[in-house]
């Protein structure tokens, strides 16, 4: 989907204190063989600080870096991978409650690690449905800290870490400008994240914790030969999409100045999920998620605000943003830098 006159005005991020991952080896937290394939160096842990806490400082660092005050704000998305807190609580009540503190719709896109941007479409498709619509919050928080989750050993590739991240769109001004988003889904493999689960009672109500490898084993159990299809139809359905929004965008994939991207601790890891595409994944961020770890839903809005702290953005840079989550579904969406964005100060604890 082409977008106009759809603005990025502000970002924000909570990145709590870092854990060692050597350290981790040495209390036999985790296995020195996954340390060194994956090659994280440091793990992003918020112990008792709470997924929606979080996304509350990351909100509160958007909407003041935006300019904008909460009569400009129509729609306030949280997205998240994980369980957010109470059941039958509305965790983006609370984090509006505290920080707009205005009447306007909450909701929350939970859609795995690619919750933030299929929010951020939602969001976008929001404003755009009304003249009278002016801006909107897209945040993304998740903590893995739950006793349901082994954060080191529950994915074969990624140490689960916890953040917190949020944007501000506006449909007024904003240093950025968002070109297009679109989303595309792979339905026949959505088993890849279901596993042998049943589907009820709920795995969380049994006390089973979560085991994102076991769920690979199943697809290739149930799927059988098939199960190799998904590299293919990733890669393929991937490549369409990004031609697609960067078409819509009005550049080529050869224009992309940076990939923004789930997190990954080697090049190789992520050159084996941007090659497929057409990318190149020297445009990515491995240097900075060695250092936080994935962090669920918020990877994404993490790198793009690392990128506005640490000033590595030009005016004219055309950022990709990509990211995949259950379903299989696979978002991507073009932002092209109009102005070069303040700095601020950095959301960490």
């Amino acid at each position: 989907m082409r977008t106009e006159n759809i603005f990025l005005a502000g970002t924000g991020a909570y990145i709590p204190p870092r854990v060692s991952v050597a350290d981790a080896v040495r209390r036999g937290a985790y296995d020195r063989e996954r340390m060194d394939s994956c090659g994280w160096r440091n793990i992003a842990v918020a112990d008792g600080i709470s997924a929606p806490d979080m996304a509350v400082a990351a909100v509160r660092q958007a909407v003041d870096r935006s300019g904008l005050g909460p009569d400009d704000i129509d729609l306030l998305v949280h997205s998240c991978a994980y369980h957010q807190g109470p059941d039958g609580w509305s965790a983006p009540h609370y984090i509006l409650r505290s920080t707009l503190g205005s009447p306007i719709p909450a909701l929350t896109v939970e859609q795995g690690c690619n919750a933030f941007l299929a929010a951020l479409e939602t969001a976008t498709q929001y404003l755009l449905c009304a003249p009278s619509r002016n801006g909107a919050v897209v945040s993304g928080a998740d903590n893995f800290g739950a006793p349901s989750v082994d954060r080191w050993y529950a994915h074969r590739d990624a140490v689960l870490a916890d953040a917190a991240t949020a944007v501000v769109l506006s449909k007024q001004s904003g240093w950025a400008a968002l070109r297009s988003v679109e989303s595309v889904s792979l339905p026949q493999f959505e088993i890849l994240n279901r596993g042998h689960d049943p589907i009820f009672p709920p795995a969380v109500t049994t006390g089973r914790r979560l085991d994102m490898n076991e769920h690979l084993e199943a697809m290739v159990e149930e799927l059988g030969p098939k199960a190799s299809e998904i590299v293919q139809e990733y890669g393929a359905s991937g490549t369409k999409l990004v031609e697609q929004v960067t078409a819509e965008a009005g550049i080529t994939v050869a224009d992309v100045s940076k990939v923004l991207h789930l997190g990954a601790g080697t090049a190789d890891f992520l050159d084996s999920h941007l090659r497929p595409m057409g990318l190149d994944s020297s445009l990515g961020g491995v240097d900075f998620f060695r250092d936080v770890g994935h962090a669920g839903a918020t990877d994404v809005g993490l790198q793009l605000n690392h990128l506005v702290e640490e000033g590595e953005l030009s005016i004219d840079d055309h950022l990709l943003m990509l990211s995949a989550g259950p379903g299989l579904m696979i978002t991507a969406a073009v932002l092209t830098v109009l102005e070069t964005p303040a700095r601020g100060e950095g959301g960490h604890a």
